[in-house]
């Protein structure tokens, strides 16, 4: 999501079922969630902690490589992933009308981001039209919700406005809200203690300490020591200055912090990213009802695999047209998660109420 922004910054509750389906959607709404926080084995909380202190030192002192090498590397696995748990727990949420409107507002997106792209469309224009189009994804979400509907509609107010007002510093926004889903996935999957617990540690790795990166304090004392190279990378992306646009508005690129908002812009997406890949896949219930048909956990493990190597292939070779092609299925998984967000806030309480016994 956030490559997209940069590439086009540089150019300018739950819903009514059909008959026979309201068993499959209880059997999601209620799907009983982990007792503990989540399932893992204590074996895997030292690696764990130990890829989130990398991440940390990567993302400060080499902000630049671990932004393309991470793109490059776990893209197609964080989008492919995001998607298939998405359809697992909401899949059963949609119903028919729902969700072949949904997908035909997604395929316009992609076709305005294209024409931003390659510009066939101004891309202040493209960009302004994508952003209306995420308030209508929530305006024709609102009407199967059940509770809630105003935060639903206060925030296509919100798109609408930026879309007339400041397009791009919106969808800018977006891209950085969008490295926090896994806070709301995790607060929507757990109960009780094992959902404080999760949240707990969410908030330390998506906010806390992007936070404190974001102080430059974490590169000052990297650089103390020697250990920072920004404008490093192993891929021809172009300088860092090229490339903050990712996470930093046009109009603040070469000031003092904007160094420090990409690297801390840069580690929340490297915990996005293993969030997505290695934390929710242990969240899906074994009586999900997905709407697609997905491969077994290991097929699709090894259509990671090399889709991924593939994808780091493409990027190796042209890094800027993989970017723009890899931005386009990055547009589609991140715009519809704003109305399954929607779906599971406006269905809460009464999911919540099915699921006592």
């Amino acid at each position: 999501m956030a490559d997209t922004t940069q590439i086009l910054t540089a150019k300018g509750g739950v819903s009514r079922l059909p008959v026979g389906a309201a068993a499959r959607c209880h059997a999601i709404v209620s799907d009983a969630a982990p007792a503990g926080w989540p399932r893992f084995d204590r074996g895997v909380y030292v690696p764990g902690a130990i890829v989130v202190v990398a991440a940390f030192v990567a993302a400060v002192a080499l902000p630049l490589a671990t932004y393309t090498t991470a793109l490059a590397l776990f893209g197609f696995a964080h989008v492919a992933s995001e998607l298939r748990y998405v359809d697992h727990r909401f899949g059963a949420r949609l119903d028919g009308g729902l969700a072949g409107t949904l997908a035909v507002l997604l395929a316009i997106a992609v076709l305005l981001r294209l024409a931003g792209m390659r510009g066939w469309l101004d891309p202040s224009l493209a960009v302004g039209l994508e952003v209306g189009l995420g308030a209508i994804l929530l305006g024709v979400t609102v009407s199967r919700m059940r509770q809630r509907r105003w935060i639903a509609v206060v925030a296509a107010l919100v798109l609408i406005a930026g879309a007339l007002l400041a397009p791009f510093e919106t969808l800018l926004c977006f891209a950085i809200v969008h490295n926090l889903t896994p806070l709301g996935f995790l607060a929507e999957a757990l109960r009780g203690v094992a959902r404080w617990w999760a949240l707990a540690a969410a908030t330390v790795a998506f906010i806390v300490l992007p936070l404190l990166i974001a102080t430059g304090l974490p590169f000052a004392w990297f650089a103390m020591l020697g250990l920072v190279a920004p404008e490093a990378t192993l891929f021809s992306a172009g300088d860092l200055t090229q490339n903050l646009g990712a996470y930093v508005p046009a109009s603040a690129l070469y000031s003092d912090w904007a160094l420090h908002a990409f690297a801390a812009s840069v580690f929340a997406q490297c915990m996005h990213y293993i969030a997505v890949i290695g934390i929710l896949p242990r969240l899906i219930g074994a009586s999900s009802a997905p709407r697609l048909l997905w491969p077994d956990q290991v097929r699709f493990g090894r259509t990671l695999v090399i889709g991924s190597a593939a994808l780091g292939l493409g990027f190796a070779l042209d890094y800027g047209l993989q970017r723009q092609v890899y931005a386009l299925a990055a547009l589609v998984h991140a715009w519809l998660e704003l109305p399954i967000f929607a779906l599971a806030l406006g269905s809460a309480v009464s999911s919540q109420a099915k699921s006592r016994p």
